[in-house]
């Protein structure tokens, strides 16, 4: 078993969409879609093994921003090889990180909040869990 993908809320799809592609080099799977059980669009991304499903509810749907303590997923965590590029993405966006291990320049994970209010955890390969 494996995770297949996550789905994350947002305001403007496209906006997001071109936010994860830039930051991360997440590819798009397709077009924007409507999925049969949920109440809005959807575009689906992928990182090459894992899928991420923007989900951007219609009218109907109160969004709540995250925070601390939601029910549900509490943010997600992303592997890269290339951390310095991805701060420097962000950087564009005047995104900023936290949580980052200061002694390590640069740092080996950090965290910061997508242009939705997101919690992403970005951590280097040797910081990542081995199984």
């Amino acid at each position: 078993m494996r995770i297949r993908h996550i789905g994350v809320v947002t305001k403007d799809l496209e906006r997001a969409a071109t936010f994860y592609e830039k930051v991360f080099g997440f590819k798009r799977l397709g077009p924007v879609r409507t999925p049969g059980h949920y109440p809005g669009k959807a575009i689906d991304m992928s990182d090459g093994e894992v899928n991420y499903s923007l989900l951007c509810p219609d009218e109907r749907v109160e969004m709540v921003p995250w925070q601390q303590g939601t029910l549900g997923t509490n943010h997600v965590g992303i592997e890269t090889d290339n951390i310095t590029g991805v701060i420097e993405a962000l950087k564009e966006y005047d995104i900023e990180i936290y949580g980052e291990d200061k002694q390590q320049v640069p740092p080996r994970f950090f965290k910061f909040l997508d242009l939705d209010g997101a919690e992403i955890d970005v951590a280097t390969i040797d910081r990542s869990w081995k199984f």
